[in-house]
């Protein structure tokens, strides 16, 4: 491994965890007013869906742990799916905060993500390269 992907590696980690925490802060954040309902329960409620919200997230800690080129990938287009539910939270009428935190994390996540796999992509064209020109000879 180079000093660069090892770089990476520890960006991405550090952008993993505070995605989690981008998550669990703007459900919590953008949630129902803190007066609607007792503190308890108001505080059970948003830890529930922070919970729910971030269970895909951690499924793919093996993956932050131990990168892989397959693992990545799918993480990738996971972040896509949090860059869309920032979106729609940080265009609803109490999620701007919550919004730009995880569309914030997701993005950064994801630029890194894909430096991560652009070795790899430039190593398959150039296998493709070399087997057509295999082929035509």
């Amino acid at each position: 491994m180079t000093d660069h992907t090892i770089s990476i590696n520890k960006k991405i980690r550090l952008h993993y965890i505070l995605l989690v925490i981008a998550v669990i802060v703007g459900v919590l954040v953008s949630g129902p007013a803190l007066d609607s309902m007792p503190l308890g329960k108001w505080f059970a409620s948003g830890t529930i869906i922070a919970i729910i919200t971030c269970l895909p997230l951690l499924l793919f800690i093996p993956t932050i742990i131990n990168p892989s080129s397959t693992g990545l990938s799918w993480y990738g287009f996971l972040l896509l799916a949090y860059i869309l539910g920032g979106l729609v939270k940080l265009l609803g009428p109490s999620g701007l905060i919550g919004g730009l935190l995880i569309v914030g994390f997701s993005l950064t996540n994801f630029m890194y993500v894909i430096m991560w796999l652009r070795p790899f992509k430039k190593a398959a064209k150039a296998k493709e390269k070399q087997q057509k020109a295999k082929a035509k000879s």
